[in-house]
């Protein structure tokens, strides 16, 4: 008996360890369950969510593959509709169908009557742009839009002031004895230097810009000017800025030479059987003693040379 009673609280500790151990191992296993199901349930939720977000993207989708068809129906009714007031528009005005601006610039169309460019392009075409007496081209005037008025207005200026400078080079010339280079030595010859006139030139040269920015406006004005640099510079003989030298000599087989030093370029021509070719009208006068009835030229002794 004595030894049984020992061996009970041996036995109860054991049985405490072993519900200890198991406790132990137990508790935390639950723990792991615990976050495992928390894990779940979450994940579930996010499924949830990513399955909504999903039907709501599709549902978008959709709405956006419908609007797009609609689209494609309308772009293609509406070409259809162009096309058809094309062919009506090219029955009633066959013109209007080139009127508008192509996307890029320089273009060309077999098909059109136009040609589009840029406008700093009309400088480097060489256009034409006044006549002798100075007035305004017609094609330039149509290009550039210009009113009837203000065609009118430049052609009425411009060829005043060009006949004031023309006046101006009769009243300062003055002849010198200078010989003429190359045949016609030995015949009658004149030559006639007109001074510079730089502070006349000056003026008329503001009075020309002016006239056509005025009358113009101040982009179509200078456009003029720079497409009529050359032909002024000609007529007004650079405004009067250099001494210019007219040397006319007359052969014995009534060929004529001359020779025209003007600003910063000479030219010699001889053999030829007119001088008003070469030589302003308004000069013309000036050389009336070396004028005769002149006896043609042979072609082969034309010839021109400019420095």
């Amino acid at each position: 008996m004595k030894a049984s009673a020992k061996t009970l609280p041996r036995k109860t500790t054991v049985i405490l360890l072993v519900g200890l151990a198991a406790l132990v191992v137990w508790i935390p296993q639950q723990r792991k369950l615990a976050q495992a199901r928390l894990a779940v349930e979450e994940a579930k939720g996010q499924r949830v969510k990513l399955e909504e977000r999903v039907a709501t993207a599709t549902a978008e989708l959709e709405s956006v593959r419908r609007e797009l068809r609609g689209q494609q129906s309308n772009r293609t009714e509406t070409l259809a509709a162009v096309a058809k007031a094309e062919q009506e528009l090219a029955r009633v005005d066959p013109e209007g169908l080139w009127l508008a601006l192509p996307p890029a610039l320089p273009d060309w169309n077999a098909d059109a009557p136009y040609v589009w460019l840029r406008k700093e392009m009309l400088p480097k075409l060489g256009v034409s742009v006044f006549t002798d007496d100075g007035e305004l081209g017609g094609d330039i005037a149509a290009v550039l839009t210009l009113t009837e008025s203000q065609q009118r207005s430049v052609s009425a200026t411009l060829p005043s002031l060009l006949a004031e400078y023309r006046a101006l080079e009769v009243a300062n010339a003055e002849r010198v004895d200078e010989s003429v280079s190359g045949a016609g030595k030995d015949g009658p010859k004149v030559t006639v230097r007109i001074k510079p006139l730089p502070e006349e030139g000056a003026w008329l040269k503001q009075q020309v810009e002016l006239a056509l920015r005025t009358n113009l406006g101040e982009q179509r004005g200078a456009l003029l000017l720079e497409l009529s640099s050359d032909w002024l510079n000609s007529q007004f003989s650079h405004f009067g800025t250099a001494p210019k030298t007219i040397s006319v000599a007359r052969g014995p087989n009534g060929g004529y030479s001359i020779e025209i030093h003007d600003w910063n370029s000479q030219q010699f021509t001889t053999g030829v059987p007119r001088i008003d070719p070469y030589i302003p009208a308004h000069l013309l006068p000036l050389f009336s003693d070396v004028l005769g009835e002149a006896a043609p030229a042979t072609p082969a002794a034309v010839s021109t040379h400019e420095k």
